[in-house]
């Protein structure tokens, strides 16, 4: 019954997620329509922007006006302090040449001589006209249509429309008076003395100097120009975004009551931070909505999972993924994320549905841990059986060399003197290719070392044969730690030489005995030996085995420390989990140090790692003396 009401909801869920997918890609193609649309509101744009107070005629028209898109005032602050900066006359006439600022920087002689004039304000207002240039950006510079002093100008720009020129010049580019200057003033019935006073007192610039001036001017014309353009197209915009806005209202509403009927979590953030979180997600993560409100949505991710989780809502694709996020209880959710794009109150925000998929994958990592460990049972069986077979195999060949040797040396001893004799009386011979002088040094050496040799192949047998010898797990006795220890290092050996120049065992004298199972507790000490061996990038790394009493804990205690890389504080915590490995790549199953810790909790010990980055790790395995343990129980 459970199952199918499990099953129902898990429909009802994936039809209120299509709803709510169906309904973004809907806003999605409604808002490219608008936005693509030039007459969303029925008028034409320039009624939009009549009504928004612009002040712009009919495009057809031309009759663009400078003061209809930029604030005079800001505009003349502008030119004054250009004008003063640079040290030159400046002004922005329209493209008749009538003045639209007031004149900045004017000279006596173009002010108060030339313009007083009717002759003289007729041509200036010419010479400003001609200023006129269909490329923002190239300047024109030349000698004024009037006085002959140097200006220079650019256009201004709206779009492709010309609706102004602004004019830089009044400046003299010689110091030598032209003689033109004095027909000039007769010409437009100036006071000639009044005009070269004032024509002296106009400042002189260099050619070079005036260029560069003329080159920045446009640079900052152009700019404004952009600027402008920029206002003509808000202008549009802004029309169609009432329009839009109008039209998404009904559609976000829509939004938001199947956001609240989803079982799922959503959430609406932009770049991360929450604007929008439903009933679903409140009482998943147990927040309020004002909790929630504002707060950076990674944040609610596991530690491990939050810059996955960053990179996740900054990317502009659709996205699923799986993450680990936390509740306000401090529980932790394994949840399936999806997050994409999508228009909210006229704006592009991400949508982020959260749905939890804890007990599905617990019950998944729960099926599959129980599966690796019916393997794991199996390869250890397999394996014990392996070893006892070979064990056996090996001690049948060893045998003869155990049981023949001594009675070789035994010969060798009788038949010396008889050698010896024979040598003395006939000098060296040869026995086997050698000679004898040679040979009587070293036989019986070769014999011991044979006999020692075949000695150690029998014990490294029959510790094989203990540890894989199946003992029931309450089948435990007063045991020596130091004995375990080196049964343990005798089938070790190898590994060592061949991992480090530097191991140290370092054994207390006399330890009291321990109430447990010698062979799980030696199983206990391979498997950390092996792991500090495996730890070691270079064999000038060192291990270190000692064993001690700590009479004030009633202990005997067992440590094991490498010289390694050492475990990061994060892993710390996790490295006795089951099937917690960092080696699976090279056949790693992440049991040893799980089935060990298991072990020293069954002897009513504990099994503890200390660990520092680029210091190495300490394993130590305390356990209580016999007495102390019969005593507890």
């Amino acid at each position: 019954m459970k199952m199918g009401k499990n099953n129902e909801q898990k429909k009802k869920c994936c039809a209120g997620t299509q709803d709510l997918l169906h309904e973004l890609e809907t806003l999605r193609d409604k808002i490219a329509k608008m936005e693509s649309s030039q007459s969303l509101c029925g008028k034409s744009v320039t009624e939009c922007a009549r009504s928004l107070n612009l002040l712009m005629q009919d495009e057809s028209d031309g009759g663009y006006k400078f003061e209809d898109y930029f604030n005079i005032e800001a505009i003349q602050e502008i030119q004054d302090a250009f004008a003063e900066a640079a040290n030159v006359a400046s002004i922005i006439t329209d493209v008749e040449g009538r003045p639209i600022t007031k004149p900045s920087r004017f000279c006596s002689l173009c002010n108060d001589v030339i313009r007083k004039t009717p002759k003289g304000m007729e041509n200036c207002m010419r010479s400003d006209a001609s200023f006129g240039t269909d490329n923002p950006l190239k300047p024109i510079i030349r000698p004024c249509l009037s006085s002959g002093l140097w200006d220079g100008g650019t256009s201004i720009y709206v779009g492709d429309q010309h609706i102004a020129n602004w004019i830089i010049g009044q400046v003299r580019t010689s110091r030598q008076q032209d003689k033109k200057t004095i027909a000039y003033a007769r010409e437009i019935g100036a006071d000639e003395a009044e005009y070269l006073k004032a024509y002296s007192q106009v400042p002189y610039m260099p050619r070079e100097q005036f260029f560069r001036v003329c080159r920045a001017l446009c640079l900052i014309a152009n700019q404004i120009s952009t600027l402008a353009q920029q206002n003509h197209l808000q202008a549009q915009a802004i029309c169609r975004r009432h329009q839009a806005e109008l039209a998404l209202k009904e559609s976000e509403e829509r939004f938001r009551q199947l956001s609240e009927a989803t079982f799922e979590a959503i959430f609406i953030h932009r770049e991360g931070v929450i604007l929008e979180v439903n009933k679903a997600g409140r009482t998943l993560f147990g927040y309020s909505q004002k909790e929630l409100l504002g707060l950076r949505i990674e944040n609610l991710a596991a530690l491990e999972y939050r810059e996955s989780m960053r990179e996740n809502t900054r990317n502009s694709a659709p996205t699923r993924f799986e993450a680990k996020l936390a509740c306000r209880d401090g529980r932790i959710l394994i949840c399936e994320v999806q997050e994409r794009d999508m228009i909210f109150q006229g704006d592009e925000v991400r949508v982020c549905a959260v749905r939890d998929i804890t007990e599905r994958i617990e019950s998944e990592q729960e099926a599959k841990e129980k599966e690796q460990q019916l393997i794991q049972a199996d390869k250890m069986v397999s394996l014990g059986i392996l070893v006892s077979g070979m064990a056996h195999e090996i001690n049948n060949p060893n045998s003869f060399m155990t049981l023949n040797l001594p009675l070789l040396s035994d010969i060798w001893k009788d038949i010396n003197p008889i050698l010896e004799c024979y040598y003395h009386d006939n000098g060296d011979f040869l026995a086997g290719g050698l000679e004898y002088s040679e040979l009587r040094s070293f036989l019986p050496a070769l014999l011991g070392r044979m006999q020692e040799g075949a000695s150690r192949i029998k014990g490294i047998v029959n510790s094989l044969k203990n540890y894989s010898r199946l003992q029931p797990d309450e089948l435990m006795w007063e045991t020596d730690v130091n004995n375990i220890v080196k049964n343990s290092l005798s089938l070790l050996g190898n590994l060592i030489t061949s991992k480090t120049n530097r191991f140290e065992l370092n054994l207390a004298p006399d330890l009291p005995p321990v109430w447990g199972n010698s062979q799980r507790l030696s199983q206990v000490l391979i498997n950390l030996i092996v792991n500090s061996c495996e730890a070691l990038t270079d064999r000038e790394q060192g291990i270190f085995v000692t064993s001690r009493h700590i009479p004030k804990e009633n202990v005997v205690e067992v440590a094991v420390k490498d010289e390694g890389p050492g475990i990061p504080k994060e892993l710390l915590s996790k490295i006795t989990d089951p099937f917690f490995t960092t080696k699976r790549n090279c056949g790693g199953t992440g049991l040893g140090l799980s089935v060990s810790s298991a072990i020293i909790q069954e002897h009513s010990g504990k099994l503890v790692f200390s660990s520092e980055r680029e210091m190495g790790t300490v394993a130590r395995v305390v356990i209580p003396i016999a007495g102390e343990r019969e005593s507890n129980a």
